[in-house]
């Protein structure tokens, strides 16, 4: 493939790529007792991009030989020759030769499915210990996703990144009552990532909120003093910031952040990066779906916006470097500008020390899901759980908890940043396409939240 580009492409394309992609999954779902799911599959195709007269045309197929591809290629550029009007170009395009095969240090293919489902009845033992939990939902997932990527400019990257997941949804019930809460954990690399993130806590962790909620009070409602944990101070990175910092969105003029890079938009204990090179975690990866090598990227730094999420389009529109952020679903999609694993970098409080000084608030944990409208700049998300603080303790439990306030001004209300970073809790972020990501940052302390509650 790595000629197929210049031998087929006609004159007037400025630019084009292929990618190449074969996907192997595994599912595994175990309902109380019973195992509901256990599919495998396979799946592989082609995507071909082509920049001709300042368009983009684009076309894919599942047939990876050469004729298909020469198929596509022709469909692609018949595309771009139709979209008139537009000015697209590409600059600083990758020329590089690389290979990133990353591989488990215990590869998903070492442990027969029989296996994997019998540690997964090993987990749900574990569930008995917890009484009123009624209804148990473990999945395991596994990937594998191998990419060829080829571009006109002469770049040949191969790459492979396996992903292991487990996910816990615990529903809990008693006399009358009943609630549901649930967990996750993983990243990219073999089963070894259950070492580092352990689905045993994360199951005990997710049975013990949910029997906690059975008997939690509604959450007050007023203008309080927040301190998020981990998960969902990662939400606040994710969701508040990191949608507003991708470029694609900002030359829109979808996006409250635009025009205000080098210009404070947070308290200078706030510090916020997005770095797909972490080992191990769920939105890593050693290449985007354009061929640029990732790298870490700080987008807030003490307060200051520093930098947007680019594609090649993006970063040569604005005049900025790329970053490694284009990021497509699959071979049927073209990339589009993604985060990978964002998250608030650590700072110097110490949890206990963020409580005591807390007259009356509120200690969220977790994340139940929002909504975000990056151009209007305002968000609203629910948390998992939550505490009230009396006096600077924890005290009681506290249910439908949601928090509402508008991106420039949050990060301006952060007041303490702890020094417990964490990530870990795979997801999937939908922009239209899904692709894998990961959030997490250290407790926060956040003052004059407007919380919301049942």
């Amino acid at each position: 493939m790595e000629d197929f580009l210049h031998r087929h492409a006609s004159p007037d394309v400025t630019y084009a790529d292929l990618r190449s992609v074969r996907i192997k999954t595994l599912y595994i779902e175990m309902k109380n007792e019973e195992i509901t799911r256990c599919v495998s599959g396979m799946d592989s195709g082609i995507g071909i991009r082509v920049l001709s007269n300042g368009a983009i045309g684009f076309a894919a197929s599942t047939d990876v030989t050469r004729k298909s591809a020469q198929q596509c290629l022709e469909k692609a550029y018949k595309i771009s020759k139709n979209l008139k009007g537009k000015t697209v170009r590409f600059e600083k395009v990758n020329t590089e030769k690389g290979k990133a095969i990353w591989k488990g240090k215990k590869p998903h293919e070492t442990v027969s499915i029989e296996e994997k489902i019998g540690y997964m009845k090993e987990l749900r033992d574990l569930a008995s210990d917890y009484r009123n939990v009624k209804n148990l939902t473990l999945t395991y997932s596994e990937s594998l996703i191998e990419t060829e990527f080829y571009n006109s400019n002469g770049a040949c990257i191969l790459m492979s990144v396996p992903r292991t997941a487990m996910r816990i949804q615990a529903v809990a019930s008693t006399e009358g009552k009943i609630t549901s809460v649930t967990g996750s954990v993983g990243g990219t690399g073999g089963l070894e990532i259950f070492m580092k993130y352990s689905p045993e806590e994360e199951l005990k962790k997710t049975c013990a909120s949910a029997e906690r909620q059975l008997n939690a009070q509604n959450a007050p409602s007023g203008v309080f003093t927040v301190i998020a944990d981990p998960e969902l101070s990662g939400v606040f990175a994710h969701e508040a910031l990191g949608h507003a910092c991708e470029a694609d969105g900002v030359i829109a003029g979808g996006s409250c952040l635009a025009g205000r890079l080098n210009t404070r938009i947070g308290n200078d204990l706030v510090t916020v990066v997005d770095d797909p090179t972490l080992p191990g975690e769920n939105g890593s990866f050693p290449y985007d779906d354009e061929g640029t090598k990732t790298c870490r990227k700080v987008l807030v730094e003490g307060g200051i916006l520093k930098s947007y999420l680019h594609s090649l389009e993006t970063a040569t529109f604005l005049g900025m470097e790329k970053n490694g952020s284009a990021r497509a679903e699959s071979y049927a999609a073209p990339p589009l500008v993604r985060m990978s694993n964002t998250f608030i970098e650590k700072g110097d409080f110490g949890f206990e020390e963020m409580v005591k000084e807390v007259k009356f608030g509120v200690y969220a944990k977790g994340s139940r899901g929002g909504q975000v409208d990056t151009t209007k700049g305002t968000f609203q998300f629910s948390a998992q759980e939550g505490f009230l603080i009396e006096n600077g303790e924890i005290t009681k439990p506290l249910k439908d908890l949601s928090l509402a306030s508008d991106i420039l001004s949050i990060f301006h209300q952060i007041d303490a940043v702890g020094k417990d970073l964490a990530l870990g809790h795979p997801g999937n972020c939908g922009k239209g396409q899904w692709v894998p990501v990961s959030d997490g940052g250290p407790h926060i302390r956040i003052r004059d939240v407007r919380v919301g509650g049942g």
